[in-house]
């Protein structure tokens, strides 16, 4: 398998087609850490899009790059050289308010832990993003029901935390990363403090804000089975994109197997589960 070359995504239009502005634009980005006599090269020149409405899997093994590379995105980690690009702008040249405001407005997360504050109700954390925001507090509830209703929690939404299930939490979590309608999500393995059932149900929760709310999803995962409910998978090795396959026509059982192929070439360092 060659490394690849990544193309301009393409929209139909009437009378052909055209290029689409990426959401997201990785352009030879390097990360070093250490210093003069001892550095390491987390990435060593990733370059990728991510086009307006993708679900976009990161898979490799330990030591690959792909969290780094997820934190450089999320600017939690700060570039050595090349660019990160969202919707058009530059996040590598932005300074510490700028990428404040960048982080508030214009992305989500889901994280592993969930991160919700044990102190508010579901209601409560999902609209601290709204709040933060200064979006106008007679229009929060009935954006925070709506988007409850469509990720079927809101029969949780006075509960605290600690009252609710693995999997409530986790949807509560989604719920406050898309409420303010980022232009793109950050997943970083977001099954992975989950049991089989609730990540089955978390995976198919993606799918509905992907396919149903339109959201851009770039997803960290080392599971196999929840990459398989991207459209597309990026594998990185040594940090370089090493390889991809999109899921195009296949069936997710289908996708699943191709996906399985390229993990056992590199290694077969991967969970899965059907």
């Amino acid at each position: 398998m060659a490394e690849i070359t990544v193309t301009a995504n393409m929209r139909e239009i009437e009378g052909g087609f055209q290029p689409t502005m990426p959401i997201l634009s990785v352009r030879q980005v390097e990360k070093a850490f250490g210093g003069r006599d001892s550095i390491t090269r987390a990435l060593a020149g990733v370059s990728f899009d991510v086009a307006p409405g993708e679900f976009v899997a990161i898979m490799g093994p330990s030591g690959s790059g792909k969290t780094t590379l997820l934190n450089c995105v999320a600017t939690i980690d700060k570039v050595t050289s090349g660019q990160i690009l969202v919707d058009g702008h530059d996040i590598t040249q932005m300074g510490r308010r700028q990428l404040a405001k960048f982080r508030r407005d214009e992305l989500g997360f889901i994280f592993q832990d969930f991160n919700l504050l044990d102190t508010l109700t579901g209601f409560e954390n999902i609209a601290l993003g709204l709040t933060i925001k200064r979006v106008s507090p007679a229009l929060i509830p009935r954006k925070v029901e709506d988007i409850a209703a469509t990720l079927g929690v809101k029969d949780v939404l006075r509960k605290y935390p600690y009252q609710m299930s693995g999997g409530q939490k986790q949807r509560i979590a989604a719920a406050r990363a898309m409420v303010s309608d980022p232009k793109l999500i950050l997943a970083d393995e977001p099954t992975g403090a989950l049991d089989s059932r609730s990540s089955a149900v978390m995976l198919e929760m993606l799918e509905v804000l992907n396919e149903n709310l339109g959201a851009t999803i770039m997803m960290v995962t080392h599971d196999s089975f929840a990459a398989s409910f991207s459209n597309r998978v990026l594998f990185l090795r040594d940090g370089l994109v090493f390889n991809e396959i999109r899921r195009g026509t296949m069936s997710r059982e289908q996708f699943f197997a191709r996906i399985m192929e390229v993990i056992g070439f590199l290694g077969g360092e991967a969970e899965h589960a059907a």
